[in-house]
């Protein structure tokens, strides 16, 4: 059957003074086939590897909506710890909407969106919410539903949505770095036509994938040969 292969990013926040907008950089990956609870073991185990103190410095946990992730995060965290639901998945949950609403890529889709888009950027989450049940109020069935699903979605995720002050911060709020992986170390590899995998070879192939993508495969190789002998 179809078993999901998670991936994790660890990078380094860094600040681009001419574009004025915050990216990641020095990044190494953690994967696996397996439960959501031993998955954020390894993410520990790769923070802890990066930096002498995890305790001591401001980690930033920057993910989509997904509710197992957020139900963890808490247990790798510290007290400096920052949490950014990703600006563009928040925007896509805006676009639906606006599709159910005004109809894709009208002319009255593009001004709601663009609106409640700038309103997110500089962090009136509360304001769009309000309008949302505005509308709430006066729709029914298919679009009534619509309109609660997202509405829950953003309170449910409305402490990690303070935009602006996340760039003041100069902190990254678009978890590309992420989606790109997803790609080009997994997809890329194994994910091409006609491949089946058995879970085991999954698992050692995004092993290998993910010790690739990090720069240290030769480092990695020998521990495991150690560990083997």
């Amino acid at each position: 059957g179809f078993r999901d292969a998670k991936i994790g990013v660890i990078s380094k926040a860094c600040w681009d003074p001419r574009r004025a907008e915050a990216y990641c950089s020095d990044s190494s990956y953690v994967g696996g086939i397996e439960h959501a609870d031993e998955f954020f073991q390894r993410v520990w185990v790769e923070m802890n590897r990066r930096v002498a103190d995890a305790e001591k410095i401001r980690i930033v946990f920057l993910g989509d909506g997904a509710k197992w992730i957020w139900d963890r995060v808490g247990d790798v965290a510290n007290q400096y710890s920052v949490f950014v639901l990703d600006f563009y998945h928040a925007t896509e949950h805006l676009s639906a909407i606006c599709k159910e609403l005004n109809g894709e890529q009208t002319e009255e889709y593009w001004r709601n969106f663009n609106r409640w888009r700038e309103s997110f950027w500089e962090g009136k989450v509360a304001e769009v919410i309000a309008e949302l049940k505005q509308i709430r109020a006066t729709s029914k069935g298919k679009r009534r539903k619509l309109v609660q699903d997202e509405i829950s979605y953003f309170e449910d995720n409305q402490d990690r949505m303070h935009y602006d002050r996340y760039r003041t911060m100069h902190l990254p709020i678009g978890s590309g770095t992420v989606e790109s992986s997803c790609k080009n170390v997994i997809g890329a590899r194994m994910k091409q036509g006609g491949m089946t995998w058995s879970e085991s070879g999954a698992e050692g192939m995004l092993q290998i994938r993910t010790s690739l993508a990090s720069e240290r495969f030769l480092q990695d190789f020998r521990h495991t040969l150690r560990k083997a002998a």
